[in-house]
């Protein structure tokens, strides 16, 4: 909830300079805002935790968890990329995205984690938009700090 209100109140700043005279028939007219948010792709761990849950006969009987829980341990990692279905959802997100955007009135910005499933979701979108930088010179790029897991990204008892 609290970075949703800081992008809005950041959207709304942003906003408030853009307002415009339509015609003169029109009162002034504030450019609308759209915020999207996205969750980054499938990342490399989700394939731990399966090959995980297959190897080890997880929701079975025969379940070895001491096995599972070193095997996860071993494999996980505190900032894992996109995994190959990862991948395939970034890319058919710039798919859908890129057509939408490219045709906005104003100015586009992408505010992003600086988490690399994150980077690794966004990079087909950001790179579809700068293929014809001349067509979207409006194109903006924040990787913001503030924007992090707080929780989760870490591994059991191993600073990364």
């Amino acid at each position: 909830q609290t970075v949703i209100r800081l992008l809005l109140h950041y959207y709304n700043i942003i906003s408030s300079s853009t307002i415009t005279m339509a015609s003169s028939k029109e009162k002034y007219v504030r450019r609308s805002i759209s915020v999207r948010l996205i969750r980054h792709g499938e990342s490399r761990n989700n394939t731990v935790y399966r090959d995980a849950q297959r190897l080890f006969k997880g929701g079975t009987p025969d379940f070895d968890l001491k096995s599972w829980t070193e095997f996860v341990d071993l494999h996980r990692v505190a900032d894992p990329g996109l995994s190959d279905v990862g991948q395939e959802q970034a890319s058919r997100l710039s798919h859908y995205l890129e057509p939408h955007l490219a045709n906005q009135a104003g100015e586009v910005r992408f505010v992003i984690s600086p988490m690399r499933r994150t980077i690794e979701t966004m990079l087909p979108t950001l790179t579809a938009m700068n293929r014809n930088s001349d067509e979207n010179p409006h194109v903006k790029t924040v990787i913001n700090g503030f924007y992090f897991e707080s929780e989760g990204c870490h591994t059991r008892e191993k600073v990364e």
